[in-house]
């Protein structure tokens, strides 16, 4: 009986021991962990959406540059033009259009008119020239019948100066028109043209469509602008307003909703498409079934569905023709090599 007890003092001693050591360790071990940072009161600021990009103000003072250029080019001001030129084409994040041509075009102008009234200073009146009778001859005593012939000296002729060509500036609105003199095209906008004195008929055509024809007088060694804003003739024509009617003195009853969806289907049943045209490798008119377009890139609209004739010209001339199916409702990308 005492073997006994003293085994079950010793198993009770031994768990007790145990557990006063297992919790001296998680004590300790509590105590090396590090306490939590203490959270902090201020709210995270609100993470905020990027500002949508302002729409560029440059482009339309580029614009207006351009215009004040184009004045003072008619005005024949070429410094103010060159200068003009240049604002408008540091104002535009990629350089295209004709602002480049026109500024060129300006620079050659400015130099000109700067070497002819360096190099050619006024020119004096011509004195008449004074002819002198020649001295008559005495006779001489040995042969009193005799006469010694007269010398008299020959004048040069007169050289003629041919007459100096003038300069013909056109430009236009948008650019890239056909120009043509006396009915033959040349050149497209903007264009520099040396000519002979005289009277010429100046017209800007589209194709076969000639949007303005002026008849232009160049003078010897000068130089004519000009500048026409043809964009309203080659807007697309504006769909006709309805007929406005009298109102009928009854009400009329109200359409129920459901009627709406026959005239979705009516929209797509009329076999209308759309063609987006593309040229990288040239650069003409374009003419979707024998009618002009523009110039690409663009959007030919509300064409009828099948097979259309698309062809880009230059200068009236078709330097590429082909055949594309248009598809209801759908807009189909072309692109012309």
């Amino acid at each position: 009986m005492k073997q006994k007890t003293w085994i079950a003092v010793i198993v009770v001693g031994t768990l007790a021991i145990n557990a006063m050591a297992y919790v001296v360790v998680r004590k300790r071990r509590a105590s090396d962990v590090p306490p939590p940072p203490p959270v902090s009161a201020t709210p995270a600021p609100p993470v905020t959406a990027p500002a949508p990009p302002a729409e560029d103000a440059n482009e339309g003072l580029s614009r207006a540059r351009r215009a004040a250029g184009l004045a003072a080019l008619e005005d024949r001001d070429y410094d103010i033009a060159v200068r003009e030129f240049t604002e408008a084409l540091s104002l535009r994040r990629t350089p295209g259009g004709d602002l480049v041509e026109l500024l060129r075009i300006a620079t050659d102008l400015q130099s000109r008119e700067r070497d002819r009234t360096r190099v050619e200073p006024a020119r004096p009146a011509r004195e008449p020239a004074v002819t002198r009778t020649p001295p008559r001859a005495k006779p001489s005593r040995s042969s009193p019948s005799r006469a010694s012939p007269q010398h008299t000296k020959e004048e040069p002729p007169p050289v003629v100066e041919e007459p100096r060509n003038g300069l013909l500036l056109v430009t236009s609105t948008p650019p890239g028109l056909v120009v043509q003199v006396d009915g033959k095209a040349v050149d497209m906008t903007p264009a520099r043209l040396p000519l002979r004195p005289g009277t010429y008929r100046v017209a800007l055509a589209q194709g076969e469509r000639r949007l303005m024809e002026e008849t232009v007088v160049l003078e010897e060694d000068g130089v004519h602008s000009l500048n026409r804003d043809v964009s309203e003739q080659l807007a697309p024509p504006a769909p006709p307003r309805p007929v406005a009617t009298t109102a009928p003195t009854e009400p009329q009853p109200t359409p129920p909703v459901a009627a709406a969806a026959p005239v979705a289907v009516k929209a797509e049943a009329t076999g209308r498409g759309e063609l987006d045209i593309s040229s990288p490798s040239l650069y003409g008119e374009v003419w979707v079934n024998n009618r002009p377009y523009g110039f690409p890139p663009l959007v030919a609209q509300n064409l009828p569905a099948g097979p259309a004739r698309v062809e880009v010209r230059v200068n009236g001339e078709v330097k590429r023709r082909m055949s594309v199916e248009v598809e209801a409702g759908r807009r189909v990308a072309v692109r012309v090599r």
